[in-house]
């Protein structure tokens, strides 16, 4: 949110609005004994060194700084702008900041025993945010509950871990590995608050799905009808490419799972090599390369340095045989391994030339491998690709020309992103040999059916599916996300093998876990847009655009 011009003395600085935020406290556990046997200035140093080192967490994962506090931070995540991910960006930056902390300590043991760990805290929840003040003394802050409890969960964190509260935790709970500490009684608070000390990440979850719930893929056929075909072509030696595209939500990924499944199934030779992007990727340099390369070798992004080593050197002797040492300098190099003098000796410096090493190292990796078998490459949710990236990824293209592989990309259709450069890239290369595969939401009957299948709908009323149907309006994500909003509420609950409906549920609201999502693309609306945006949003669901003319006519008068 930007600032509004200053107001006279005495009056608030800004505008202030309400929404959902993560906010996360992270402070410097047992400073102050620390301090205490230590020169201020040698204090002063180290903390300013802690502090640069959470600051660029926050920052890495695009959250926003809205206080420094003697040893501690306060960031947000969701405000000014949000993101459809906020509270897991939350999430990853605390464990970020806990590791960066831990490493800064291992550097001072170096030169004087000192230990440093941090504790944070973590809560989501509804808030007013917004420049308050005067125009001689304001800030950019949040007020509400949600703050409180988030400086409280802070505080009871155990040294060097992430703490978050129940209401952070059920957006993140199937991406992270969590234990459950219980109810805990808060100063001010008159109810228990749910709190979890999250420990890492789940490799490889996507967040996508209802836990225990599972239907088959609805309205999909001829999209993945176009896929097999597409493969056919490319396992008789004819490479191909393909794009899908459709908006957040669609099913892009459920479709690429799908077909992995088919693949896998039916062919023992294939070989699935897929990068999938961050939604905080773009000021992420290679991060889309780094996880084709990963993938290539078989590890995960959380393996050990010795793991990656491992796999890199046995894969690459494996393909290239005699040529594997040149490959490996620079494909360790690319993934920040440690490599011995002579491998070291390998690499050019690192110019144009270097990065050209990069590609053409990975480029030899994918033929030999399209040499023993078919190759699916993919390269998923290409909106939140790094440019880096893109342009690097776009030579690889190529190969579809006379190897058997089967090019794919998938992203929302963004022109604007910088990962769109590969889309339109390999518009340009291969023009209509380029097949675009584009998901339109579900009709009426087949999101019917989708619930349907997700609920075994025979003892379910009318009125509830058709609350679903509206709220969804074709999504298949939606559609999922507003049966978890009504479990977790208890609106629908499970009898033995039947869904019932358990109150009414005709005041459905927007579930919070899609809330993110809008105010991501509302934020990125132009201000004049979002000024009609919010007048609409008080007129309702439907009205004659002659009504909102007036009421924007009337506040601008």
């Amino acid at each position: 949110m930007s600032r509004e011009a200053p107001a006279s003395a005495g009056t608030v600085a800004g505008s202030s609005e309400r929404r959902p935020l993560t906010v996360l406290f992270a402070d410097i556990a047992g400073s102050t004994a620390i301090a205490e046997r230590m020169d201020p200035e040698d204090w002063t140093a180290i903390v300013s060194q802690a502090f640069a080192r959470m600051n660029a967490t926050v920052t890495r994962y695009d959250g926003t700084i809205a206080r420094l506090m003697g040893d501690g931070v306060l960031a947000f995540f969701g405000a000014p702008v949000a993101h459809e991910d906020d509270p897991l960006r939350a999430v990853r930056c605390g464990l970020d900041m806990a590791r960066a902390v831990d490493e800064l300590s291992a550097e001072l043991n170096a030169t004087e025993p000192i230990e440093l760990k941090v504790r944070v805290g973590i809560n989501t929840g509804p808030v007013v945010v917004g420049i308050v003040g005067t125009d001689s003394a304001s800030e950019y802050t949040a007020m509400g509950d949600a703050v409180n409890v988030a400086a409280r969960m802070q505080a009871l964190a155990r040294p060097g871990t992430v703490l978050v509260s129940g209401a952070t935790h059920r957006f993140v709970a199937a991406l992270v590995e969590s234990v459950d500490v219980g109810p805990l009684d808060l100063k001010g608070k008159a109810n228990a608050v749910q709190a979890y000390e999250v420990t890492g990440l789940k490799a490889g979850a996507t967040g996508r799905g209802l836990s225990g719930i599972h239907a088959p893929m609805i309205g999909r056929d001829a999209q993945l009808g176009r896929l097999r075909e597409l493969y056919a072509i490319a396992r008789a030696g004819q490479g191909r490419v393909a794009a899908i595209l459709g908006e957040p939500g669609i099913g892009k990924s459920r479709l690429l799972s799908e077909f992995r499944a088919e693949v896998e199934r039916g062919d023992g030779s294939a070989r699935w090599i897929e990068g999938r992007c961050l939604s905080y990727g773009q000021t992420l340099p290679y991060h889309l390369v780094l996880d084709v390369v990963r993938s290539v070798i078989g590890v995960s992004g959380s393996a050990t340095e010795p793991e990656v080593r491992e796999a890199l050197e046995r894969v690459l002797r494996e393909l290239l045989g005699d040529s594997w040492a040149e490959p490996y300098a620079y494909l360790g190099h690319l993934l920040s391994i440690e490599l011995d003098p002579e491998m070291q000796a390998r690499l050019a410096a690192l110019d144009i030339e270097a990065i050209k090493r990069y590609v053409s190292s990975l480029l030899q990796t994918v033929r030999a491998i399209s040499t023993r078998g078919p190759v699916v490459l993919v390269f998923e949710d290409l909106h939140w690709a790094d440019g880096a990236s893109a342009d690097a990824l776009l030579s690889l293209l190529p190969l579809a020309a006379d190897t058997p592989i089967l090019s794919i990309m998938s992203s929302r259709a963004d022109r604007d992103a910088v990962g769109w450069r590969l889309v339109s890239g390999a518009r340009d290369l291969f023009g209509d040999a380029l097949t675009e595969i584009r998901l339109d939401p579900l009709s009426s009957d087949q999101t019917r059916t989708l619930v349907a299948n997700l609920l075994e709908i025979e003892s379910l009323p009318s009125e509830t599916r058709d609350h679903i149907l509206a709220k969804a309006e074709g999504n298949p994500f939606f559609v999922e996300e507003v049966i978890r909003m009504l479990i977790e509420r208890g609106a629908i609950q499970r009898s033995g093998d039947r869904w019932i409906a358990t109150a009414s549920v005709a005041g459905v609201e927007i579930p919070d876990t899609l809330q993110g999502l809008l105010l991501e693309r509302i934020d990125r609306l132009p201000k004049e847009s979002r000024r009609t945006l919010r007048v609409a949003s008080v007129i309702g669901r439907q009205f004659g655009v002659t009504i909102l003319e007036r009421l924007l006519e009337a506040r601008t008068t």
